[in-house]
């Protein structure tokens, strides 16, 4: 299927766990400086390693995630387009605007005033 989010979807259920355990690990080592007198530079220095871990972790899930979500746009995209040319004639015979909008994604123009035309999928056609 065109966008398809499995291995995605796996990912983003693996960071999630490291996630949590990595904000487990940060909890325990606030519990345990509560708890238990220990030398503050040897507890600030592992618990900023934690944090940094946690905020890694994060930011590669919110990556993750925000794959997904652009990857279902894609394909809420791509529907549309399948949708619009199922209800075409067979044939085209002259230029149609909204089969053509429905087509691309966006143009580039080159500084040598080339264009390249992005179609839905990633196709390309240079003009």
């Amino acid at each position: 299927m065109y966008g398809g989010t499995d291995e995605l979807d796996q990912r983003l259920r693996e960071l999630d766990d490291r996630l949590n355990a990595e904000a487990d690990a940060v909890q325990e080592l606030i519990a345990r400086n509560a708890r238990v007198a220990q030398n503050q530079d040897d507890y600030s220095a592992a618990y900023d390693a934690a944090v940094s871990r946690y905020e890694a972790t994060k930011a590669e899930r919110d990556q993750a995630a925000a794959d997904i979500r652009q990857r279902g746009i894609r394909r809420r995209e791509f529907e549309r387009f399948i949708d619009e040319l199922k209800k075409l004639p067979e044939a085209v015979s002259e230029f149609d605007e909204a089969l053509w909008g429905s087509l691309m994604e966006y143009v580039t123009v080159g500084k040598d005033k080339t264009m390249v035309f992005t179609l839905l999928g990633g196709a390309e056609m240079i003009a």
